[in-house]
């Protein structure tokens, strides 16, 4: 009997600084000979989260070459790698090169790089550019040097179609920027994805001749797999049990679907229930063909690009202030498409940090009110604006800062609706008064 061949699996620290030096690695992933695996690099959080990573992948044990492990949080916040193939990240390159041409008449090109090289869409930006046969431009992601490194790919490409990739937060902040708004028409193709971009913002890049297309997919998927609303050629989505209004979960059919995760055995309630289809965590809808995505069926907070589970904030929370429960949901944001925000009971001396979570929130408490209450600071119930103290708290234990809330209140008791479990739709209700009243 003959062996699949393999080979060892070479973790890969990336960084917007270190991009350069993968490149021959990537490289020779895409010819089909190396096997990676993509970690954050850099220290604090980054070397936290490269540590727990590289535990979980298990980087000592073989892969078989043309594979890439695209980690990601998946529906239960526990860290997956879902297993890619070269062929599958090459039929995605293809598609995507094919549905520009075919929307803009534009050729495959360079790329700049101005998301997190080591999350899907970051890597695809590297490996589609790669796949064109050109070298990705950098810049960095919060987007300082974006107007001077889009002239600089310009300068070092000038007859070629420039492409890049952004989330809706980063497309905010270019069109406050006339000068940046104008570095953005430079690229025959912009991918937005990674959160809901708000209509105005799209009405905005149109009425400004960029060439934007919206994007939906994940780590699962080879990155964007929907564009548009519609599959990508060569691919195709369903709903599983859709009720009646249509509303059921979303299938993605077709060959840039992972094989599986390398951390969880296939089974029967598997996100991958046959080969070629991914079970996503939204619930949509399809009309004339169109997917909408209506939300996370798992409620995460999707937030400036990154998915955010309210069960990690939540953590967070507990740990940063001892004796506390906490209910983390997301919101609307019009610049992060969804910020996320939280409820903390505290049990009157429960221990440190409590303490100074209430004094300093009393003079906080009016404006912070249950719906159709009035604000009476002496009065335990009323919930009370403890965002600085609590952000500080967070800060302090080093908390990532895509889990520290946008706004915390707290409460002498969350509402509940069984034994432990906390009644997010009374907690969401109270939230949207206290927004609302500003």
């Amino acid at each position: 009997m003959t062996t699949a061949p393999t080979t060892r699996l070479i973790p890969l620290p990336l960084s917007t600084g270190t991009v350069p030096d993968a490149v021959p690695v990537l490289s020779s992933f895409l010819a089909g000979d190396a096997a990676v695996f993509p970690l954050p690099d850099g220290p604090g959080a980054a070397a936290r989260t490269r540590a727990t990573l590289t535990a979980l992948m298990r980087p000592d044990e073989p892969a078989a070459p043309g594979t890439l492990i695209a980690c990601t949080s998946g529906s239960t916040g526990t860290p997956k790698g879902a297993v890619l193939r070269t062929p599958a990240l090459d039929a995605s390159a293809r598609a995507t090169a094919e549905l520009v041409a075919d929307r803009w008449g534009v050729s495959p090109g360079p790329w700049l790089l101005a998301l997190p090289p080591h999350h899907i869409a970051g890597l695809q930006v590297i490996l589609r550019s790669l796949h064109a046969g050109f070298t990705p431009h950098v810049t960095d992601p919060d987007l300082h040097g974006f107007t001077a490194a889009t002239r600089a790919l310009r300068a070092a490409h000038p007859g070629e179609d420039l492409h890049t990739s952004l989330v809706p937060t980063q497309l905010v902040r270019i069109l406050r920027d006339p000068a940046a708004t104008a570095a953005l028409r430079e690229y025959a193709s912009v991918l937005v994805g990674g959160a809901a971009t708000p209509p105005d913002v799209l009405a905005r890049c149109r009425d400004a001749g960029v060439h934007i297309l919206l994007t939906y997919g994940s780590s699962e998927t080879s990155g964007g797999m929907v564009y548009d609303g519609r599959p990508l050629p060569g691919t195709s989505v369903t709903l599983e049990d859709p009720d009646a209004a249509g509303v059921g979960r979303v299938l993605l059919h077709g060959p840039t679907v992972a094989e599986g995760y390398r951390t969880v055995p296939a089974g029967p309630d598997d996100a991958f229930p046959r080969p070629g289809t991914f079970r996503t965590s939204d619930l949509g809808r399809i009309d004339d063909g169109v997917l909408t995505v209506l939300g996370r069926a798992d409620g995460a907070v999707n937030t400036g690009g990154l998915k955010v589970l309210p069960e990690e904030v939540e953590a967070a929370l507990a740990a940063a202030v001892p004796g506390a429960t906490a209910c983390a949901l997301g919101v609307p944001d019009p610049e992060w498409g969804e910020a996320v925000v939280a409820v903390v009971a505290t049990a009157p001396g429960a221990g440190v940090g409590v303490t100074g979570v209430d004094d300093d929130a009393t003079a906080s408490a009016a404006g912070a009110t249950a719906p159709g209450a009035a604000a009476d600071p002496a009065d335990p119930a009323t919930p009370v604006d403890v965002t600085p103290r609590l952000r500080a708290l967070l800060h302090d234990a080093a908390t990532p800062a895509h889990l520290i809330p946008r706004r915390v209140w707290r409460v002498p008791a969350l509402p509940l609706t069984g034994p432990g479990k906390v009644d997010r739709v009374t907690v969401r209700r109270t939230v949207t008064a206290l927004l609302d009243r500003g």
